[in-house]
């Protein structure tokens, strides 16, 4: 008979396990969460209103089981059965049936939602809130949970309840102006924000260690500093990154635990006293994540120059800077001692045991406190530790410097025996500094645009003013008399031929003042690349006077002048105008002239502006607007030769625009008035 009754049951509840839903999910959902802001169902609510039908089904079934068995089972089994009256509450029954979903759901909704004291209504219900975590349905878990992750809060739960600050439109005004002005000091490298560290070596442990040239933040950065970076990413709804980056303040208790530091704790990196003391309690995930931040943005309005990472520096990079140049140096200033003629403490450290005042600061002191060192840096030694890289140590992270904490050994340049190597996680002790690698700029030629690596070209026609420095040049080398002198003169007979109408030029275009700026024409294809030549080793005499001078910037040696080749023309006439110009010539400047070509009045699309304000014959070199790269007049004014004699490219002030495009040759077999040229330098290496 038991086996029986057994058996009735277990049928019974597989087929009401099997039965399927007749109400949908989201009925059953609507009639779900309105129950989760009522009071407990134990109170008088309708069961009905929470659960769907499948499990009433389940629940009727099972008593309707029960009652079956109590009918058939013996007299005796009916003793020790339960009486109605004893029966389970029906929640009771749901949580021992469901108990192993429950034990899922427990899991599941601990993990996710016991972090916050509450769920506004948009996380569940549009007219609902949910003051507790609670249980949920089964059937109604999975897609629970995606709702849940979806949700735009996200982040919040998943940070233990962490509520973000809420910037004012005050607040975001200050912040996005304080950014501004760092973004400004590392686009130009404010000598008061950057030191430039020259290139030089390190020895230690009787080896020497090669340091090439870079920037270092003067001081190590500070709380309001920090802070920017912070709140930007906060106002770009950068959450996540947010949360990885922020300080764990609570390391000022933790790690100082004998000593009342709640205060710090509270107040430190958010208090306005604070703004100029050295962040702390930052893991070196968030000081490289600054780096990220501050190099992105710099680049940002960078036109195509886009300074090298910032970073954290190498161990041998901070120890060249901390040295001030000084190779004996012990520390970052002269001598051996901690103190300096009047008694007074260099750095911010322990000077004794259990006393952290002695040296004029009880925790850290502001970035600039003591004095710099002769590279202009402050606390290299003390303040706090500073996070580098080990270089012959396979990049191990850990610090150099020592910290308010630290005992005057650990102040020294070439301490090795740092308590913070290999740590990555927040203290109070550690903070950074970052660096820059140099970017050794090769100085352009003079006069001349960058076109790719190692090829540079003239922004203009060669002028009148360029050729007589020439022309006088030749004079007092070789003599007005030479032969030098007189192949070096130009052709000025040009000007007498039907095109160009008008004798007088003959004998002002080239030497009178006014033509100065005007491109040289009557120049024969030798005489051009004669010209190249003399400008190369003129060039190369300047560079070396200048790098004597300059020991920041790199002056190339191996370059040549040279015509430029037909490729190299057409590559660099095609780049067209900038994004900005462009805007201009389609509105402000919409309908004027484009180039010097010759008036045509049934011509609208080249020179798009009424004939009589063209130039009657050449134009100054930097007329009309240049391309993005800086190149003027690469189409009109005059033709320009090429590496190729009797080839030019460009068209003229006499060519028909009609006529005239980038890739069309125009042949030449003399000097005309109509003939110029531009030069490229080659860059080569050595």
């Amino acid at each position: 008979m038991d086996n029986d009754a057994n058996k009735n049951l277990n049928d019974l509840f597989n087929k009401a396990k099997s039965q399927p839903s007749k109400v949908s999910f989201e009925e059953t959902k609507e009639q779900f969460l309105n129950s989760l802001s009522s009071q407990s169902v134990a109170k008088g609510r309708n069961f009905t209103q929470f659960i769907n039908l499948k499990l009433i089904i389940m629940i009727t079934s099972i008593i309707t089981t029960i009652a079956l068995v109590l009918v058939y089972q013996p007299e005796n089994a009916k003793k020790q059965s339960v009486q109605p009256s004893e029966v389970m509450p029906t929640k009771t029954i749901l949580i021992e049936t469901e108990k192993q979903v429950l034990k899922e759901q427990q899991q599941v909704v601990t993990d996710y939602l016991r972090k916050v004291d509450r769920i506004t209504p948009k996380t569940i219900s549009p007219n609902q809130n949910m003051e507790k975590p609670i249980l949920l349905l089964s059937d109604s878990l999975e897609r629970y949970k995606n709702e849940l992750l979806k949700s735009a809060r996200i982040t919040e739960l998943l940070d233990t309840g962490y509520k973000f600050p809420k910037l004012t439109p005050e607040e975001i005004i200050a912040n996005n102006k304080q950014k501004s002005k760092m973004l400004k000091q590392l686009d130009k490298f404010d000598k008061k924000q950057y030191a430039f560290i020259p290139s030089g070596t390190f020895k230690t442990e009787d080896k020497n260690w090669s340091v090439q040239a870079f920037y270092m933040q003067t001081t190590e950065v500070t709380n309001l500093e920090y802070r920017t970076f912070l709140f930007d990413l906060l106002i770009n709804d950068r959450k996540e990154e947010f949360l990885t980056a922020k300080p764990d303040q609570s390391r000022w208790v933790k790690d100082y635990s004998y000593s009342y530091n709640k205060p710090m704790e509270e107040q430190y990196f958010s208090h306005a006293a604070y703004n100029d003391y050295p962040v702390v309690a930052i893991s070196r995930k968030g000081a490289e994540m600054y780096c990220k931040w501050l190099t992105k943005e710099v680049n940002k309005q960078r036109n195509g120059e886009f300074i090298n990472d910032v970073r954290l520096p190498s161990d041998y990079e901070w120890m060249l800077a901390a040295s001030g140049g000084v190779e004996d140096n012990i520390y970052t200033w002269s001598g051996p001692y901690l103190r300096n003629s009047n008694g007074c403490f260099m750095a911010n450290f322990q000077p004794e045991k259990s006393n952290f005042i002695m040296d004029g600061a009880f925790h850290t002191a502001k970035v600039y406190s003591y004095n710099p060192n002769d590279f202009g840096l402050f606390c290299m030694s003390g303040n706090v530790a500073e996070m580098v890289y080990f270089e012959k140590e396979n990049q191990l992270p850990g610090t150099k410097g020592g910290s308010w904490t630290s005992p005057g050994k650990e102040l020294q340049i070439n301490d090795d025996n740092q308590r913070f190597k290999g740590q990555t996680n927040p203290s109070v002790d550690i903070g950074f500094r970052p660096v820059i690698s140099y970017f050794n700029k090769i100085v352009s030629p003079p006069g001349t645009v960058r076109i790719n690596n190692n090829i540079y070209m003239d922004e203009t026609e060669v002028t009148n003013f360029n050729w007589q420095e020439y022309v006088m040049w030749v004079e007092k080398k070789f003599g007005k008399t030479s032969k030098e002198y007189k192949n070096a003169l130009p052709d000025t007979t040009v000007w007498n031929n039907k095109e160009s109408f008008s004798e007088p030029y003959m004998k002002y275009y080239y030497n009178h003042p006014a033509y100065k700026d005007y491109p040289v024409v009557g120049i024969s294809y030798e005489q051009a690349v004669n010209f190249c030549k003399w400008r190369t080793d003129r060039v190369k005499e300047l560079f070396k006077i200048n790098a004597l001078s300059d020991k920041k910037s790199v002056y190339p040696t191996n370059f040549e002048y040279r015509l430029p080749t037909k490729e190299e023309w057409e590559k660099t006439a095609n780049i067209g105008y900038s994004e900005k110009t462009q805007q201009l010539l389609n509105s402000k400047y919409k309908g004027q002239l484009l180039a010097n070509l010759k008036r045509n009045m049934d011509d609208n699309v080249v020179i798009a502006g009424t004939p009589s304000s063209n130039a009657d014959i050449t134009a100054p070199v930097k007329s009309y607007w240049s391309n993005a790269v800086g190149c003027y007049n690469l189409i009109g004014n005059v033709a320009e030769m090429t590496n190729i004699k009797g080839i030019a490219k460009g068209g003229s002030w006499i060519s028909d625009p009609n006529q005239i495009d980038i890739e069309k040759e125009i042949t030449y077999t003399k000097p005309a008035a109509w003939l110029g040229f531009r030069c490229v330098v080659e860059i080569k290496s050595k």
